[in-house]
């Protein structure tokens, strides 16, 4: 008798981790921020932050371009003011454009007002170009933020793999790390420029991730194709988190410091 309660036990338990794992699927599913995206096709997204810029944003669209790859671009409504051309000449490529706030601050520094101006802000900057996607500076996110973006009409998108260049990091390096996290349904995060950063310029500098680009898509011809985020979405099911980044209390002090002064002036 013991033994068949502990086995009944065990099934028991099974099948309400199991449960909890499906609700909290199906609650990531719809709260949550985009990570990836469950598909049997062979498709990508490649994505790019913190720009446009005018020297490296049009390098990556060359690249792109000499690939057949498409992209997203999660764009700063101030840069997007100041180059609407870039801004044109992305989506007219066939590429997807995102908000990515007016000004990067970090969400969950900032009041629901003041969140609600960095989208309205930057979408109007985008226009007519920009869909109803969005990814947090930094990708820092509140539940607050969450749900008043979901409110809104966005789809949230984070990422599920990332090369680091916004580290030291050689092209070499960076194209491997990303050939060995390509898998269907994925999301890179990629950056065409480093905005509001306390970076040093030489990590700054988008030389190496190009080159890099370049060389990873070069890697996936035949196996993988690149589709904006808009297109992976519809090829399978999204794969939300319900577990944000980190939030303010845990970003370098300088890091925090910038942000701050940034938004006081």
């Amino acid at each position: 008798m013991t033994a068949t309660m502990h086995a009944a036990g065990r099934i028991l338990r099974r099948g309400a981790r199991a449960a909890l794992e499906s609700f909290e699927r199906a609650l990531g599913e719809r709260l949550g921020i985009i990570t990836s995206v469950q598909t049997d096709r062979a498709v990508f997204a490649l994505t790019f932050d913190d720009g446009p810029h005018p020297e490296y944003t049009p390098a990556v669209l060359d690249i792109l371009a000499r690939h057949e790859a498409r992209a997203t671009f999660f764009m700063v409504g101030e840069l997007a003011e100041k180059h609407p051309a870039l801004v044109r000449a992305a989506a007219r490529a066939g590429h997807s454009i995102g908000n990515h706030s007016w000004s990067h601050l970090s969400f969950p520094l900032l009041a629901a007002r003041e969140r609600r101006r960095q989208l309205e802000r930057c979408q109007d900057a985008l226009a007519p170009y920009g869909e109803m996607l969005f990814r947090p500076p930094y990708c820092h996110q509140s539940v607050g933020g969450q749900l008043q973006a979901l409110n809104a009409g966005y789809r949230v998108i984070g990422f599920s793999a990332h090369a680091e260049d916004w580290l030291d990091r050689s092209s070499e390096w960076m194209a491997l790390r990303l050939e060995q996290r390509a898998r269907m349904g994925s999301i890179f995060i990629l950056h065409d420029n480093i905005y509001r950063s306390v970076l040093p310029a030489a990590r700054r500098d988008r030389r190496a991730m190009l080159a890099a680009l370049d060389r990873f898509l070069g890697a996936m011809k035949g196996k993988f194709r690149s589709v904006t985020v808009s297109e992976l979405l519809r090829q399978g099911r999204a794969r939300g988190n319900l577990r944000y980044q980190r939030g303010p209390e845990e970003l370098e002090p300088a890091l925090r410091r910038h942000l701050l002064e940034a938004d006081e002036s």
